[in-house]
């Protein structure tokens, strides 16, 4: 036997109409509900606020369980929802801490909202009144519950300098509005800079200033040296000095007594 599809089987009538609640001042139908009730008087009943077979309320209303649709705070001019006691939650929240309730003003939305008790402060009251830059510095002190000022903000960290080094030894500065050549964080490297003035243009990328010395700080004029690549940059170093294979096979390569046999090899690493 097969199994009959959905529409096949016989279903229960759609119901059109239904009872009103016998819930006390309930305009709602008991649509949803049971026993006579809505939804929501049903769980009361279940709770014991009404009786069960004639409707009638046992207990005293304890809080407002609904303002309704074009409910407002009871704060003139405050067009937000109520949330408790008649106020909205701004105005709630103030009432509760023993705060004035304070004048609220409009936002670009149109919504009403409490502005932050600061002084010459517009803007919305996120914590114990204020909004939430005031609040943190009341966190650390700066100023009272009420909005007085108690001492002046400290910058913390050491004074921003112009110069500092970098890990790998080189001076940075701060450079120029509008370089070509600085990085993100808007510094440069000063061997650079100092060359570029006394050259009176910029360095292209594929430029290397060298330091003689081997001092990668010292970057006074005549410490300085120009070289238009990686491969006479490093024959400009010591022996041992520090750089990239590819640039060391290079170097190699310029070499016209290497033997035949080590070019060939040499050039297939530069493939």
């Amino acid at each position: 036997m097969t199994r009959a599809g959905r529409g096949s089987l016989p279903g229960r009538p759609k119901r059109t109409s239904w009872e009103p609640c016998k819930a006390e001042g309930c305009d709602k139908t008991t649509q949803g509900g049971s026993l006579g009730f809505c939804h929501a008087h049903y769980v009361a009943s279940r709770r014991g606020v009404f009786n069960c077979q004639t409707g009638q309320r046992l207990r005293p209303v304890l809080r407002v369980m609904s303002y309704g649709m074009g409910a407002r705070c009871s704060v003139e001019g405050c067009g937000c929802r109520p949330k408790a006691n008649g106020l909205c939650h701004g105005h709630w929240q103030r009432q509760k801490k023993g705060m004035e309730l304070g004048t609220p003003i409009q936002s670009r939305t149109g919504t009403a909202f409490v502005k932050c008790l600061v002084t010459n402060c517009e803007q919305r009251a996120v914590s114990r009144g204020m909004c939430q830059k005031h609040a943190n510095h009341r966190q650390r002190g700066l100023i009272s519950a009420d909005g007085t000022k108690l001492r002046e903000k400290l910058r913390g960290g050491r004074p921003r300098s112009k110069k500092y080094y970098q890990q790998y030894g080189y001076n940075l500065v701060w450079a120029p509005a509008g370089h070509p050549g600085a990085q993100k964080s808007g510094l440069i490297p000063e061997h650079r800079l100092m060359l570029e003035r006394a050259l009176g243009r910029y360095l292209e990328s594929w430029e290397i200033v060298h330091h003689r010395n081997g001092n990668r700080s010292d970057n006074r004029l005549e410490n300085l040296e120009l070289m238009d690549g990686r491969a006479r940059h490093g024959r400009g170093h010591p022996p041992g000095h520090e750089f990239d294979k590819r640039t060391a096979v290079h170097v190699l390569l310029q070499d016209q007594t290497l033997p035949d046999t080590l070019r060939v090899e040499l050039e297939k690493l530069m493939i």
